[in-house]
């Protein structure tokens, strides 16, 4: 290991070391640049924050920000305790739920390109910083989650915290690894699954440290990550109960992975990476190293390089490729690795360009970004919350005593565009005053887990077949497919439709119960033996 370390500090003409001793007015120049370049990202992507929770999670954070409870999934396990009891904080200055999770994606989005400035000035220059701010400020997989009230724009931060600490140990004998330590902790406290995806970068990073220094690394990782576990595990009701109910959604995520033969889920994750332009991101960097490593300044082509990049980043590419194929915002804990590739690659191919190749270079970039981004925001994230805010706005139109709302879920592998329809979370969260059922009411136990399929005033419970349902004059159908439960020529009337979102309206006898069977059995009238 003191070889290694060695070997790190060797060549003085090595344009690791040239960037080692920047001077301090340049390293002053770029710290400038960087707290700059975040305030911009901040600045820009403000202007396009989402208003609405636009996704089954999203919303579930939203309730476990009013009333955090794992059991009823606000949020859904493992828990993401720090994350949503920093949004409840930030509603003792007056933010509400939702606007205080975007505010805590937009500074992490910014923290992320300044840190990405910094760490990329620092390892090839001046030059570096500024393409790797580029990269960072006009990704459209950084942008739109920056945007959104979810987890990805903040796990991507610490991804990228934890993976420059971890850089700084292996590269700088005297550096200590505490910090890197309670950044660990605090990163699974925010999303838990990351700091198991991280661990492995962290301790093959502390190897050859001196005992006491990895023992002090480990108990401080080991109290950080108990402050928020016990106190996390004590309001589910004890570890058992905890288990229990990440049991459920585990053996959902299992059963729905592409490990396990469901192969139309590589459909719906593919649509999603093109949709925000990650796909050119995770296809570029391993392009750059089939190009060779001349390609590369020395600083990425020393033997400790490549197995720092392939720890950081395998361990969550491996389990999101074969085990949770859900989300593109997962690809930015690996946005890190990506784009100092893409950007070493950039600053060696531009010691052979001209000053005007170059530019045009960064402008087609900047170009293809801003096309992903407009796209995201015209045909994505703006259309679906004018499409969310026209349907609130239809569904305030009824009474919450004599409407009921039924919602369906996704087959396996089908994506928006091939069904639209709201489901149940964002149902409830648009019509917090009527009551909403997931139908079949069933559908959970077929997912193999048993979270909560009937809400109302945003509270939700678990409720069992067969559900009556008395006075009713008005059924809402919030996903089209369900008219395949109704009654044979049921008269229904269609009173929203964007392309988006289907809402259908069934008028109802107030005198016939309706009745919520078992295995999809829905009835409209009146059944012997019913009382009126």
């Amino acid at each position: 290991m003191t070889k290694q370390l060695a070997n790190a500090q060797d060549s003085q003409d090595s344009e690791e070391s040239q960037q080692a001793r920047l001077s301090s007015p340049a390293a002053r120049s770029l710290l400038i640049f960087a707290v700059v370049a975040g305030l911009v990202a901040v600045g820009a992507r403000f202007v396009f924050r989402t208003h609405l929770p636009l996704t089954w999670d999203s919303v579930q954070f939203v309730l476990g920000v009013v009333d955090y409870d794992v059991v009823a999934h606000q949020p859904h396990p493992p828990g993401y305790f720090l994350y949503i009891h920093t949004a409840k904080a930030l509603g003792l200055v007056g933010l509400p739920p939702y606007l205080a999770l975007v505010t805590m994606s937009l500074c992490a989005g910014g923290l992320t390109v300044g840190l990405m400035v910094w760490w990329a000035g620092r390892l090839l220059g001046p030059r570096g910083g500024v393409v790797a701010g580029a990269l960072v400020l006009f990704s459209p997989l950084a942008w739109l989650y920056s945007t959104r009230g979810d987890t990805y724009a903040i796990s991507g931060f610490f991804a990228l915290l934890v993976g420059y600490l971890c850089w700084r140990m292996l590269t700088d004998p005297e550096q200590s690894v505490w910090p890197a330590a309670l950044v660990m902790g605090v990163a699974g406290g925010v999303r838990p699954t990351d700091a198991l995806f991280l661990v492995p970068l962290w301790l093959w990073a502390m190897r050859g440290r001196p005992g006491r220094k990895i023992a002090i690394a480990i108990a401080i990782f080991a109290v950080v990550t108990s402050a928020w576990v016990v106190p996390m595990v004590a309001m589910v009701g004890g570890i058992a109960r905890y288990r229990e109910v990440s049991a459920h959604l585990s053996r959902m995520v299992i059963g729905s992975a592409p490990m396990a033969g469901n192969l139309a889920t590589f459909k719906v994750f593919g649509h999603q990476l093109v949709s925000c332009g990650a796909g050119l991101l995770l296809a570029g960097s391993p392009l750059l190293l089939l190009a060779g490593r001349r390609y590369l300044p020395r600083a990425l082509r020393t033997a400790r390089a490549w197995p720092f990049l392939a720890i950081w980043s395998g361990p969550a590419l491996v389990f999101y490729v074969l085990i949770h194929f859900g989300q593109a915002g997962y690809m930015l804990l690996v946005l890190g690795p990506a784009v100092l590739l893409a950007t070493a690659a950039v600053v060696r191919l531009s010691q052979s360009l001209s000053l005007a190749r170059l530019a045009g270079l960064v402008l087609l970039v900047v170009l293809l970004n801003g096309i992903f981004i407009g796209s995201v925001f015209t045909v994505g994230d703006e259309r679906l919350q004018r499409s969310f805010a026209g349907v609130r706005r239809v569904l305030a139109g009824f009474e919450g005593t004599d409407t009921v709302a039924l919602t369906g879920m996704p087959t396996r592998g089908e994506t928006r565009a091939e069904h639209p329809m709201l489901n149940f979370r964002l149902a409830m969260y648009l019509a917090p005053h009527l009551p909403v059922y997931t139908f079949p009411l069933e559908w959970s136990r077929l997912y193999g887990g048993d979270p909560p399929n009937y809400a109302h005033h945003m509270k939700a419970e678990r409720v069992s077949p067969p559900v009556v349902c008395r006075g009713i004059r008005n059924l809402v159908l919030v996903d089209p497919r369900l008219q395949a439960y109704l009654p044979t020529a049921t008269p229904r009337k269609r009173i929203w439709d964007d392309g988006e979102v289907q809402v259908y309206l069934i008028e109802l006898d107030p005198a016939a119960p309706l009745r919520l069977g078992a295995e999809g059995r829905l009835v409209l009238t009146a059944a012997p033996g019913d009382s009126q």
